[in-house]
């Protein structure tokens, strides 16, 4: 039987992060049901352990806690000694124009904007399914076109060509916002943070006139640690998101170009056959072997009398 394990409450767990009780970067303890055993797991697998977080929508989970730190390094930033520290080490790195200015760089609507980004692929994929089923069906069967006449798969395809379209146009301009994010998250500048992770509270107060001061936290270097790990969970997680729909996108491409092939040559196959048979000097017996079977020449006769007297478009419209 599997290990039941005690999970520490979610909300909990994103106190003890921003408060600095708990660094990102150290394993996490958990207790079974039973509490006679303990086990030690990474921030990222206990995440993942929740009911309601999945490999799905880790990333939205990973933004909402780099916000939650963008908001409280923001608030630290209003305490006079904090800043003064963080001016010493602007000085100490001779940047004076760094500013520690931390913000979050996903829209509020990316996440439902990207949650239809699969939809649209799903989308695609059936139409072209559709139309390479419909495509078997007609295959080899003479329509008899006449010139001016439109094959009765066209109207199909070309609604096909439209919704792949749509849904390329549509993840491609979230491609570029989402290049647009991780190029942002690239660009923050870490080595001022890493520094302010190893200043502890004791070298905060040197430069206060007080000696204690309750509005610096007890482990404010865990914060600015923390702040860091998370910067950077959630740059990686961006990035396979953005290389994830990127193969989406160019899966549809594939299909739509295989889709926009059929559509040039489906017409020739079509008229191709009708002007086999306007030889008049060319009969159905003279295109199948004298030597074979009788069999197979009843299949071709009866083969042409069932198009004859069927509706082709019958059959496509049972796929709509």
């Amino acid at each position: 039987m599997e290990e039941q394990w005690l999970l520490i409450n979610y909300q909990e767990l994103l106190k003890s992060l921003l408060n600095g009780d708990r660094g990102i970067q150290e394993p996490i303890s958990i207790m079974n049901m039973r509490r006679d055993k303990s086990s030690k797991v990474s921030f990222l697998n206990l995440l993942l352990s929740y009911q309601n977080i999945n490999k799905d929508n880790i990333l939205e989970i990973l933004s909402d806690i780099h916000s939650r730190f963008t908001t409280r390094i923001e608030g630290l930033k209003g305490n006079r000694t904090v800043q003064l520290m963080m001016d010493r080490i602007n000085n100490e790195w001779y940047d004076p124009d760094f500013i520690f200015s931390v913000k979050n760089p996903i829209p509020n609507d990316f996440f439902t904007v990207n949650s239809d980004n699969k939809k649209y692929y799903d989308s695609s994929c059936k139409v072209c399914d559709e139309i390479k089923q419909l495509s078997k069906i007609e295959n080899n069967i003479p329509l008899g076109l006449k010139e001016g006449e439109k094959h009765p798969l066209e109207n199909h395809i070309d609604r096909s060509i439209h919704i792949c379209d749509q849904s390329i146009q549509y993840i491609e301009n979230n491609c570029k916002n989402i290049q647009s994010i991780i190029h942002y998250l690239k660009s923050v500048s870490m080595e001022q943070f890493v520094d302010l992770s190893i200043k502890h509270k004791s070298l905060y107060l040197t430069l206060s006139e007080v000696n204690e001061d309750d509005e610096i936290p007890e482990n404010i270097h865990r914060i600015f640690s923390n702040y860091i790990h998370i910067h950077n969970l959630l740059l990686k997680q961006m990035t396979q998101y953005y290389h994830y729909l990127n193969n989406l996108l160019n899966a549809i491409k594939d299909e739509c170009k295989g889709i926009k092939g059929m559509k040039q040559n489906i017409n020739t196959i079509a008229y191709m056959y009708d002007n086999d048979n306007s030889n008049e000097d060319d009969p159905v017996s003279d295109m199948i072997d004298y030597e074979e079977d009788h069999s197979l020449i009843d299949e071709r006769v009866n083969r042409e009398q069932e198009v004859k007297g069927g509706d082709i478009l019958s059959k496509i419209s049972s796929f709509f």
